[in-house]
């Protein structure tokens, strides 16, 4: 059961293990440890799939341990998922363990909440995986609230946790940094799982409530009305875009013929029927990291899917295969939606600084390619990126009017850690270093956009970023038809679900009026200690807050 996590992890070299300055080793003596895993989530999806897997394997392999899901849904209720709040609901657990999942854009937002915990339960051990810990390990761990951190892949290193925590197997648990009674740090090597036929399938029981999917928002882009289900078929991806967490990850990866990886494919869509019979679903999302990792498996399974499912589905591509006979293929099979990269529009700055080699005209072709197999095209674009120009934004806007994707979506640059397009921003002076200001996806308050690095204005005045978005804001308003031709009138309005951090005494730019379906889901003030605290706007009758709960609706 472990031998493979001892095997992934265990390092000749490391020091020996000083168990005796644990604050936590052997700390659980009743039978049944309670674990609860959570994460943070500000646009109001419900599901999040490594702690999916984690609960499956929990569940096969300690049975003992009872796992439950408290994740911080502001979008549903923003008193209930204060930090004093939920404090409140985690203590009401007894959990022996609380394990967040957090991207590195949340990491700032859930900070209050790991301080209240601390505050609340201060013998409650807080373990953080997901990006944010695998890629600033050295931030993450530095967090006077924080224990333990997961720097790998997290399923047999949360079953190492369990032991650890229990006192059934000496030493530390392997996956996993632990912060000593001493405040030094002992660290193992990150899990690199590279067998995923040794894994359970995803546990989807963990998300449901009381009335099983009804009420469980689980996708942005699905069809109202039917149950949306994201799933993955295998992990990793081939390429090294500057800006991607991928990258930091493969490029350490020990083995890099096991960094891609996928599940038979006969396995696969039998999973997929018991998924769609059991909860009755009527759409499936891929979220593999890029679904076309694998061509070989992409067209085994793509036959016996359409034959066996009958399912619409959506899927994350890039140009470089979207050929015409695989646009048509795809489409046979039930594809409703392709989501790929653009990122920028101007090649000399798409190639140079962000590593990705397409031409424009190759964007074109695949694009149209979908067009004409009947496939709708939602295509992701970054902006405010270190070193970008006025020009450069502007070619993004251009090839996207050309293209006119049926949903077009644009993103504020955020450097993560890691990162070789984060290593740039570093070295060019352009982080931010007193001041967190993140703008996270489409638009920010009162649709001003603010950059979140250092303005260099003999490239990017802060007013030309500001217009340009504005530009691009109204070209997604005008443009975006996202819809499901089994459903008359049923059409996707991705909301905006903006964020701005501020520490210090800078405020975040505010704009003089309201327009309520582009408000700030979430702003974060100081208080009088200097912490950070989460705030949510007050939205009017009818605004952002409505618009984003009646998008989820079943």
């Amino acid at each position: 059961m472990n031998s493979k996590a001892d095997v992934i992890a265990i390092s000749t070299d490391r020091p020996a293990y000083p168990q005796n300055k644990s604050r936590y080793f052997g700390s659980v003596k009743r039978k049944n440890l309670r674990l609860v895993f959570a994460f943070y989530s500000p646009d109001g999806n419900e599901i999040a799939m490594p702690i999916a897997s984690m609960s499956a394997y929990l569940k096969r392999d300690f049975p003992e341990v009872e796992v439950f899901l408290e994740p911080v849904l502001i979008l549903r209720d923003a008193e209930k998922y204060s930090p004093e709040n939920y404090a409140k609901t985690i203590q009401a657990l007894d959990a022996d363990l609380i394990a967040f999942s957090i991207m590195s854009p949340h990491w700032f937002p859930m900070e209050p909440y790991f301080a209240e915990l601390k505050r609340v339960m201060p013998d409650l051990p807080i373990l953080i995986g997901g990006y944010q810990a695998m890629l600033s390990q050295d931030e993450t761990i530095e967090n006077p609230n924080i224990d333990y951190i997961c720097v790998g892949d997290g399923e047999y290193a949360i079953g190492n946790m369990v032991q650890h925590l229990r006192g059934t197997k000496d030493g530390p648990a392997d996956g996993m940094w632990e912060k000593l009674i001493d405040g030094e740090v002992y660290k193992t090597e990150a899990h690199q799982i590279g067998d995923l036929q040794s894994l359970p399938f995803p546990d989807y029981d963990i998300f449901s409530k009381e009335d099983g999917f009804k009420d469980v928002n689980s996708s942005i882009f699905g069809p109202k009305g039917k149950l949306v289900l994201p799933v993955m078929t295998g992990r990793g991806c081939p390429y090294r875009c500057t800006y991607c967490c991928n990258t930091p990850i493969l490029e350490g990866w020990r083995s890099k013929k096991e960094f891609l990886r996928k599940y038979d494919a006969e396995d696969m869509v039998t999973e997929l029927e018991r998924l769609r019979d059991l909860y009755d679903v009527g759409y499936f999302e891929f979220w593999d990291e890029l679904f076309l990792s694998n061509l070989k498996f992409v067209r085994k399974f793509f036959e016996i899917y359409k034959e066996r499912i009958g399912l619409p589905f959506s899927i994350n591509s890039r140009v470089e295969v979207m050929s015409e006979e695989f646009c048509k293929t795809a489409a046979e099979a039930g594809c409703h939606t392709i989501w790929f990269g653009i990122e920028s529009g101007d090649e000399e700055y798409r190639s140079k600084m962000l590593g990705r080699k397409m031409k424009n005209q190759q964007v074109i072709d695949a694009a149209d390619n979908c067009k004409k197999a009947g496939i709708n095209r939602l295509t992701f674009n970054i902006v405010g990126m270190p070193l970008e120009t006025a020009d450069n934004m502007r070619e993004t806007l251009k090839l996207n009017q050309r293209i006119a994707p049926e949903h077009f979506f644009f993103f504020p640059y955020i450097p993560l850690r890691g990162t070789p397009l984060y290593n740039v921003a570093k070295e060019e002076g352009l982080l931010l270093t007193h001041k967190k200001n993140l703008h996270y996806l489409s638009a920010a308050n009162d649709r001003q956009f603010t950059l979140n690095m250092k303005e260099r204005p003999e490239l990017l005045t802060q007013e030309e970023y500001n217009e340009i978005c504005c530009e691009m804001l109204a070209f997604q308003e005008r443009n975006n038809r996202l819809t499901y031709s089994d459903e008359e009138g049923a059409s996707a309005t991705v909301a905006d679900k903006s964020f701005s951090l501020v520490e210090g005494e800078e405020p975040a730019p505010q704009g003089s009026g309201s327009r309520d379906n582009h408000a700030a889901i979430e702003s974060a003030k100081v208080d009088s200690e200097g912490s950070l605290q989460p705030q949510l706007s007050n939205p009017k009758p009818g605004g952002l807050m409505s618009t984003v709960r009646n998008f989820f609706s079943r």
